[in-house]
């Protein structure tokens, strides 16, 4: 290695230290300015509203019971020992709850709202097909798969 190329600590930090200085030093100034004369006049205009979100603009039975009833998610949260984001991803149907979760639901909406309230009135039910054995494939299995 040529003499005028090697690198020791000393130098490796005394370079370190310059380009950092370097940087914070160029930060700090703006590259260019722009004269006066060019300056162009801005309308501030109020901001518009978002576009209503396309896919899930269809309100949940759930959502939609709360809102009639004023019931705010927060005291539906404490009431019914479910997190308000867990809550929310079941209002807004990101996710499907579980059937301890409707029951827990149900029960703490019909406690808050002092109403007789059904799991139904605030979920969708989707009848569950349950697969069960037909009697043959039981006989197949209780004598080893021979057939």
């Amino acid at each position: 290695m040529s003499d005028d190329l090697q690198l020791t600590r000393r130098g490796l930090f005394h370079f370190i230290t310059t380009f950092i200085a370097t940087a914070t030093f160029a930060a700090r100034r703006p590259l260019f300015t722009v004269p006066r004369e060019n300056a162009v006049d801005v309308e501030i205009i109020e901001d518009e509203p978002p576009p209503p979100r396309l896919g899930r603009s269809k309100l949940t039975k759930l959502e939609v019971f709360l809102k009639s009833r004023g019931i705010k998610p927060a005291h539906l949260a404490r009431e019914s020992g479910y997190s308000r984001q867990h809550l929310l991803r079941i209002r807004t149907g990101r996710m499907e709850p579980t059937r301890r979760c409707m029951v827990e639901v149900a029960a703490a909406c019909a406690r808050l709202s002092r109403e007789r309230v059904t799991v139904s009135d605030l979920f969708d039910l989707v009848p569950v097909l349950r697969l069960l054995p037909s009697p043959r494939s039981s006989r197949a299995f209780m004598d080893g798969g021979a057939r």
